[in-house]
């Protein structure tokens, strides 16, 4: 079975700008349903469903490359562990599909024909964006199985620089960041969509949103409970890194696409 690729970034900061998402119509299957009120489905490079099989989460350790000090990736790697940990949980109790956190590590893996089934890769690279090597980008590498466009996993490469102190960001967007790129990387895309502008771009940040503040966790640069202008702190850090409600519904569509 045959895989492919799509590269998906986000910021780690508020107030950084990322570039307009261009609307476009994907091409459906029968039965199957790739958008709604806050989620979109990366139907691009053919990933439509959720597999009911186990996926397996494992950290790549740092090499010299991530400049962070013994310290720093000691931290770096018990942060990205408590926060995939969480994430799985949620993932494995809204999906039905199981996801776990490995113990130990993985091999850096760079091309979609190397990477084992179910197997997404987290690890830590100094401004990992590609094209550009952007300040503050991480960058998401999801795989598709092209026999039936499920989510195949795939790699995560988060920016060092929030570790080492280049690149600022509060601990609770970072546990939404973490999510963020999880969600990619089983199938889920940014989920901006066109506002009030009606410019026919969906711009950062314009998602569905509520009277809490809260913003789609796949929102860009970035989402999360509370993120919105004028949302509240104590929110944003009690829900920090759990999916929101429009999210559980595009996790529910992907897995519900498998059998449809």
């Amino acid at each position: 079975m045959t895989v492919k690729k799509k590269i998906l970034r986000s910021v780690g900061v508020v107030a950084a700008a990322a570039g307009l998402v261009a609307l476009s119509n994907p091409a459906y299957a029968a039965g199957d349903v790739y958008k709604g009120t806050g989620w979109r489905i990366l139907t691009g490079q053919g990933i439509q469903s959720l597999s009911p099989d186990p996926y397996v989460i494992k950290i790549v350790k740092p090499t010299a490359s991530a400049k962070l000090s013994a310290a720093q990736a000691k931290t770096a790697e018990a942060q990205l562990r408590a926060q995939l940990k969480k994430s799985a949980a949620q993932l494995t109790s809204v999906t039905g599909t199981k996801f776990t956190l490995a113990s130990g590590y993985q091999q850096e893996v760079t091309a979609c024909s190397a990477a084992e089934r179910h197997v997404i890769a987290v690890g830590m690279k100094y401004r990992p964006f590609t094209p550009g090597s952007k300040p503050g980008y991480s960058q998401a590498h999801p795989c598709s199985a092209s026999g039936n466009q499920s989510a195949w996993g795939g790699w995560i490469w988060m920016d060092s620089e929030y570790w080492n102190g280049d690149w600022h960001i509060d601990s609770y967007r970072l546990q939404n960041l973490i999510s963020h790129e999880l969600g990619h990387s089983i199938g889920l895309d940014h989920a901006n969509v066109d506002g009030s502008d009606a410019n026919r771009t969906a711009d950062p940040y314009e998602c569905a949103t509520n009277s809490s503040k809260d913003l789609p966790v796949m929102c860009s640069p970035n989402g999360g409970h509370a993120i919105g202008k004028g949302g509240s702190v104590t929110r944003a850090k009690k829900y920090a890194g759990q999916y929101t409600k429009w999210d559980i519904a595009g996790l529910k569509a992907l897995k519900a696409n498998f059998s449809r």
